[in-house]
């Protein structure tokens, strides 16, 4: 008769261990949700990449919108720490520049380690065009956002997508900063083919972090971070590299 050998296997968070995992979670812009990513490599650098889509969005689709900007964020932070790794890279694309941003300043006291790379967005303090952005139709509405460089969809995409659009508009809209800086080292990214934020704009994003502050300029438009050149994931590699080395950015 053969003996039956059985094994149990308990998963257990490697911060158990003492290995410390570097992950770079990401934020997807207006309507969109983690699919914005799916052209992105599965880890920068031995890094993890974890694109997020928020409430409302994609696989999330049953579960009810953000109603401000800040539960949005809760959401990400909640999301990351669920992760438990101390070391986290935030990228956040358009509105989730500043979904990330808030999101890393919830987690300032939860020993997580943070950088911020905030990409097409203007500073906190800057109002954006979000507003504008309501009073518009739906066939406007959409128009504009292709005029960005957003690919055509067929009809039942945009009957999913406006609502989405609106509803993340505004959020932006009725955002508005307090003040408190991030303290946290934030890498701006403005794109040379950019018609929705010019780089004035996202330079103001030096205000808003009491650490270090980086502006770069890269090649593309709005929505080139969908598929990222050479030169974003080298931005994303720096900023694994200094979290890992535990070195601040001069």
């Amino acid at each position: 008769m053969k003996t039956i050998v059985r094994r149990t296997i308990l998963l257990v968070p490697l911060s158990l261990f003492g290995v410390c995992m570097a992950v770079v979670v990401c934020v997807p812009p207006s309507g969109a949700g983690r699919s914005f990513f799916r052209r992105w490599p599965r880890a920068v650098d031995g890094a993890r990449v974890v694109p997020l889509s928020r409430p409302g969005h994609e696989e999330r689709m049953n579960e009810p919108l953000a109603t401000s900007l800040t539960a949005a964020a809760a959401d990400v932070a909640g999301r990351v720490l669920a992760l438990e790794q101390p070391q986290v890279v935030l990228f956040g694309h358009s509105i989730g520049a500043t979904v990330a941003f808030e999101a890393a300043r919830l987690l300032a006291d939860d020993a997580v380690d943070v950088e911020l790379v905030v990409s097409a967005r203007q500073g906190p303090q800057c109002a954006g065009i979000a507003g504008e952005l309501t009073h518009q139709t739906d066939a406007e509405l959409l128009a504009t956002v292709q005029s960005w460089g957003a690919h055509a969809l067929d009809q039942s995409v945009q009957d999913m997508l406006i609502p989405l659009l609106r509803a993340d508009f505004e959020l932006s809209a009725s955002y508005s900063w307090d003040g408190v800086r991030v303290s946290a080292p934030v890498t701006a990214l403005s794109y040379i083919d950019d018609v929705v934020v010019d780089a004035a704009a996202v330079r103001r994003w030096s205000a808003a972090t009491s650490a270090s502050h980086t502006h770069l300029t890269l090649p593309g438009g709005h929505f080139a971070a969908s598929d990222p050149t050479d030169s974003l994931i080298a931005v994303l590699r720096d900023a694994v590299s200094r979290l890992r080395s535990g070195q601040p950015r001069v």
